[in-house]
């Protein structure tokens, strides 16, 4: 995973719902909506950690091996990027 720590853009408004996220960017009119996985990730997204450490983390709270939650990770932030929903420092 790319050792870069990922962040949110601030200026992106995102609500969530049952575990859910809708996010609207209002530079580019775009409409997201995250799955359960992917809302997870993005609200570790906050500048703090890795990629790997996000996946570390969330394999530590859930007990499963980071393996396992790893490419989900990396698919997630892969997404966020190329949808543009991070900071350019966390890209």
């Amino acid at each position: 995973m790319p050792s870069s720590k990922p962040r949110v853009r601030p200026d992106l408004t995102i609500v969530e719902l049952d575990g859910e996220a809708v996010i609207y960017d209002e530079v580019s009119g775009d409409l997201h909506h995250l799955n359960p996985t992917a809302t997870l990730v993005l609200r570790l997204c906050d500048g703090t950690a890795t990629g790997s450490q996000l996946a570390a983390d969330i394999a530590e709270a859930f007990g499963v091996p980071r393996e396992r939650v790893a490419g989900d990770v990396r698919a997630a932030l892969r997404s966020f990027r190329t949808s543009k929903l991070l900071a350019s420092n966390g890209s």
